[in-house]
């Protein structure tokens, strides 16, 4: 009897059955919050993307570091003067009730600004103040076609096409509105001390140049005052 109660005494496997129960339960408890923290976490990037976009103070996307503004007393005529003649894009142009306020063109990476002259806003273009004191260096594929083109759009020359000692083609003119181009095509790249020798050269070439042309004029002048 006494080995028969030892063997009904044996139901101790249904506590390890509950203990792994309640592990279980404990587990899936413990697991639910770890789901509130990624819905949390899934919550941030939609309040990334409402942020405030950063602007560029430099506004590297439509300028380079040095933008010319020219005024011109007729803002269309020289935009069809710079795209015909020059090679420019027009990126825009803001029209008012009297005429355009603004006009924008683009030369490969660089931006030309233009705008009517004022006299209020002390702003008159090189024809009106009788002059400017800046060129702008523009350098293109062929100087030879974009001058001839340039002066037959109503530029002026201001200095035929000639090789220069530094290497480049060059020629300069005045657009209708008075301001100094300088065309350019690189052609060579010289030493320093070729450079010099270029320079000596054609400095030389320049001077004989104006002697005559001196020299000439002045004949032109005593023949007609003998005819008097």
């Amino acid at each position: 009897m006494a080995k028969a109660a030892k063997k009904k005494a044996k139901p101790k496997p249904a506590k390890r059955s509950a203990r792994i129960v309640a592990k279980s339960k404990v587990a899936k408890k413990s697991a639910k919050p770890a789901v509130k923290k990624k819905t949390a976490k899934t919550s941030r990037p939609a309040a990334r993307k409402t942020a405030a976009k950063k602007i560029d103070p430099l506004n590297r996307k439509q300028y380079t570091s040095l933008t010319p503004i020219l005024a011109v007393r007729d803002v269309r005529r020289a935009v069809d003067f710079y795209t015909n003649a020059l090679g420019f894009t027009l990126r825009n142009l803001m029209d008012g009730p009297q005429g355009p306020l603004h006009a924008e063109l683009r030369f490969r990476d660089t931006t030309l600004m233009l705008n009517p002259e004022s006299a209020e806003q002390h702003t008159l273009s090189a024809n009106s103040i009788g002059g400017t004191p800046a060129t702008l260096y523009v350098l293109v594929e062929n100087v030879d076609d974009v001058f001839h083109r340039a002066i037959a759009a109503g530029g002026k020359v201001l200095m035929p096409v000639m090789d220069m000692f530094w290497g480049d083609r060059i020629s300069m003119i005045a657009d209708p509105d008075g301001n100094k181009w300088m065309i350019a095509t690189h052609k060579a790249e010289p030493s320093e001390a070729e450079m010099r020798e270029a320079m000596q050269r054609q400095m030389t070439q320049m001077s004989n140049q104006s002697q005559r042309d001196q020299a000439g004029a002045a004949a032109a002048t005593a023949g007609s005052e003998s005819e008097y």
